[in-house]
């Protein structure tokens, strides 16, 4: 590989890591995926079994608020039909906890900070959950995936 030419070829034809782009992408996004739901159930699990101090409190509310909302943003995308009780229930806890106005709304004031983030680890908790029924549930998929040096399948060769 003594010039660019050869170099880019090599790469071409699945010399590198990935044999193909899609491969890797989804090689990234399976284990983005897997660590963001792992530092969510970390905190989930953190919030929920001891008492931590007040800025270890507060640092564990702030990333179960993103939690909470980046696990909507996921359960938003499953189609309203496929969505099971559970996300729906979640889905709706996290609305309500969401457009809560504290200084308006009084069932919000007598939760202490411990019971707020322990409710908010509750609800990414059953987010989750939902997410990872859902992905359960479905069917292996990939016929469009991994195909290196063949063209893709259409729907109709797949079975669908």
């Amino acid at each position: 590989m003594t010039d660019d030419g050869e170099r880019h070829e090599y790469m071409a034809t699945g010399g590198g890591v990935c044999g193909s782009l899609g491969e890797a992408l989804l090689q990234m996004a399976a284990a983005m995926e897997a660590g963001i739901e792992e530092a969510a159930e970390t905190d989930i699990v953190e919030v929920l079994t001891t008492e931590p101090e007040t800025m270890k409190l507060a640092e564990l509310t702030s990333r179960l608020v993103t939690h909470c909302k980046c696990l909507a943003v996921g359960l938003g995308e499953i189609a309203l039909a496929e969505r099971s009780s559970r996300a729906l229930g979640a889905l709706r806890d996290w609305e309500d906890v969401a457009s809560a106005d504290p200084e308006q709304e009084t069932c919000y004031d007598a939760t202490t900070d411990l019971g707020y983030a322990r409710m908010l680890a509750l609800i990414a908790r059953n987010l989750l959950t939902a997410l990872r029924e859902h992905r359960a549930a479905q069917p292996a998929s990939g016929a469009f995936v991994g195909r290196v040096g063949l063209p893709p399948i259409t729907p109709s060769q797949a079975g669908r």
